[in-house]
């Protein structure tokens, strides 16, 4: 699987989003347990990220950036 970013920030240690090649979005950021509300299957993890990169990464989208 290869993915690129398409929103969050230009260093290897922050919040971003990445499209792959097999048509499925990946989401990098800070890993939270314990959330009321969250209930993660066998070997699932929740991250936070900013709401700012999940919108950058819609307008990334709906301007056509998002695809390979």
């Amino acid at each position: 699987m290869k993915a690129h970013k398409i929103a969050g920030c230009n260093k290897a240690d922050c919040p971003t989003i990445y499209i792959t090649d097999v048509g499925t979005a990946l989401a990098q950021g800070t890993p939270v347990d314990d959330v009321d509300g969250v209930a993660l299957g066998p070997g699932e993890i929740a991250v936070q990220l900013p709401l700012q990169v999940l919108k950058d990464a819609v307008a990334a989208l709906e301007e056509g950036r998002g695809a390979e």
